[in-house]
């Protein structure tokens, strides 16, 4: 008896430890560089390499982007995966607001970031992010769904792990 229950202990312990790891959030951590032939609709002459760091529910992005057309850019971002909606100062226009609000997809699968930015109170775009990494965590592909008064679209950047 006493065996038969230290046996249906461990069966229900094995099987709570498997929900677990199936339902574990992926880790995005480390250096990251651009596969321009995966990415489609950026800008002609992009290059980009990224490293990020993640503790938990924090996320920062530093990276760096050069373009045909002008120099290179450093950019950090900071993402605080709650969904709570937080004030953020966009890149441009100079007198721009933002509001951005970060969440992991269900079950883990990735995270989406929404930013809202805003010129003398009028939202003049809408950028949405969906993060999603490969099931062997060297592959991360970022897709934009950019919504702006001229217009609207769609681009994917891909990126293999460096380090």
């Amino acid at each position: 008896m006493r065996t038969k229950n230290l046996l249906i202990s461990f069966a229900l312990l094995l099987g709570l430890l498997s929900i677990a790891v199936a339902f574990q959030k992926p880790n995005f951590g480390g250096k990251w560089e651009l596969d321009k032939i995966k990415s489609f609709s950026n800008p002609p002459g992009l290059e980009q390499s990224a490293t990020i760091t993640q503790t938990g529910d924090q996320v920062t992005f530093d990276t760096k982007v050069k373009t045909g057309a002008g120099g290179e850019q450093k950019i950090t971002e900071s993402y605080t995966l709650d969904g709570k909606e937080v004030d953020f100062k966009p890149a441009a226009p100079p007198n721009a607001t933002g509001k951005r609000t970060a969440s992991w997809l269900p079950n883990g699968r990735g995270l989406l970031i929404k930013d809202e930015t805003a010129v003398d109170g009028k939202v003049v775009s809408t950028v949405t992010r969906k993060w999603t990494l490969a099931a062997d965590g060297k592959t991360l592909t970022v897709d934009y769904y950019v919504d702006r008064a001229n217009g609207s679209f769609e681009s994917k950047r891909v990126f293999n792990k460096v380090e």
